[in-house]
């Protein structure tokens, strides 16, 4: 990966998600993303999952 400092950060390079729709509204933006390559594997256990539901972060 690029140094991050000399790359434009975008969702694909750091999260590897991909916006596929957002709404803007006066005190809030939200992005509706896609996983674009599945990982099943947990970087924490090792056992394979399955990525789900939502993330609200403020």
């Amino acid at each position: 990966m690029l140094h991050p400092t000399f790359a434009t950060p975008d969702l694909t390079t750091f999260c590897r998600l991909v916006a596929v729709g957002q709404l803007i509204e006066p005190d809030r933006a939200t992005i509706e993303c896609r996983v674009v390559e599945d990982d099943p594997w947990c970087r924490k256990c090792g056992v394979e999952g399955v990525p789900r539901d939502t993330v609200t972060r403020r």
